[in-house]
């Protein structure tokens, strides 16, 4: 399933797009990996292999313009494609506070509005989110300490809505955010093959 949702990103040259040093293919795919294995439905991974396909508050290249939505529907699905489409638009700082208004809503800062969310794509955020930040955190050896203090902290704060497999991963990857773990895990997960 990930070697076709490659293909299919990458004919809107994702590979000719950076995210931290590295083709955004491979931040994207190896994305959808980690919802994979942790037992993600099938919409799920096909969201996290395109979940940034937009931009992003954080990430402001696009490989589609928002007008492209129904191509990447037909790809990928309604379902996936919304949750893609809430992810690129969402202040997702702003999923780390919803639980504690009472109410599953975001921002969606670049259109003025508030998209009321049900509890299950609450949740599919987060878990796309956790994925986004632990293939991220295994990919920036050189982030300061703090930053896994900080990422750590939050996925703590909804653990309710996380599965296991994405808080138990978020948690040893984040407690142990430095060069020679960050290396040591991408080895374990086979992504380092070398050094």
């Amino acid at each position: 399933m990930l070697e076709q949702l490659q293909r299919e990103v990458r004919k809107f040259g994702t590979d000719q797009i950076f995210h931290f040093r590295r083709p955004l293919t491979s931040h994207l795919i190896e994305t959808g990996r980690w919802i994979a294995k942790w037992g993600g439905p099938h919409a799920l991974v096909a969201a996290a292999a395109f979940h940034s396909i937009y931009g992003t508050e954080e990430f402001r290249e696009k490989a589609v313009s928002l007008e492209r939505r129904p191509e990447i529907q037909e790809i990928i699905g309604e379902d996936a494609e919304a949750l893609v489409y809430l992810f690129c638009l969402a202040d997702r700082h702003a999923f780390f506070s919803a639980q504690a208004a009472g109410a599953y809503s975001v921002p969606l800062p670049s259109l003025g509005t508030l998209a009321e969310l049900d509890e299950p794509t609450f949740a599919a955020l987060l878990e796309l989110e956790a994925a986004n930040i632990v293939d991220s955190a295994l990919h920036q050896p050189d982030a300061p300490p703090a930053a896994g203090r900080f990422w750590l902290d939050r996925f703590k704060s909804v653990k309710p809505w996380l599965s296991d497999g994405a808080y138990c991963t978020a948690h040893e990857v984040l407690t142990a955010w430095n060069a020679d773990t960050v290396r040591e895990r991408m080895k374990m997960e086979g992504w380092l093959t070398e050094g």
